[in-house]
């Protein structure tokens, strides 16, 4: 009578682990997508709520803020505490991630950081004219 070893063989546990490293390789790609996804998803949010909070200022006072200062007391009031930041990180070497504010009279032209505001007429970009994960410039938003 033969005896019974209980247990896998190497070449099962070879494959299993060949098996979840294939999986690995496709799922952390994508999973690093969903995040910047998601990321330019609440800096969409971010963008209409300050413009949104732009124009009830207009709608309040007949011209538009000057700047978008965090100390402003209309930010707080009608925003929060502070300026929302921009939370997209793609392109790794030109993020536009924080939530600094730059003002100008033209749509962005460089590859800035955080928030582009023009006085003049109330418009509100994020300050890049880098890509994100769609394809699509960050000015376009």
């Amino acid at each position: 009578m033969r005896d019974k070893k209980n247990g896998f063989t190497l070449i099962e546990l070879m494959v299993v682990t060949g098996i979840i490293g294939l999986l690995a390789a496709v799922a952390v790609p994508k999973f690093g997508q969903m995040l910047e996804k998601a990321n330019l998803g609440a800096t969409l949010g971010n963008l209409s709520a300050i413009r949104g909070a732009i124009h009830i200022y207009y709608g309040s006072n007949m011209i538009f803020p000057e700047t978008l200062n965090s100390d402003d007391p209309w930010i707080k009031e009608l925003i929060g505490n502070k300026l929302p930041a921009v939370k997209c990180a793609y392109p790794l070497s030109a993020s536009p991630r924080g939530n600094q504010v730059t003002i100008g009279n033209s749509i962005p032209s460089t590859e800035g950081k955080g928030w582009y505001y023009d006085p003049s007429n109330g418009w509100t970009y994020i300050n890049s004219i880098a890509k994100d994960i769609k394809g699509i410039n960050y000015t376009v938003y």
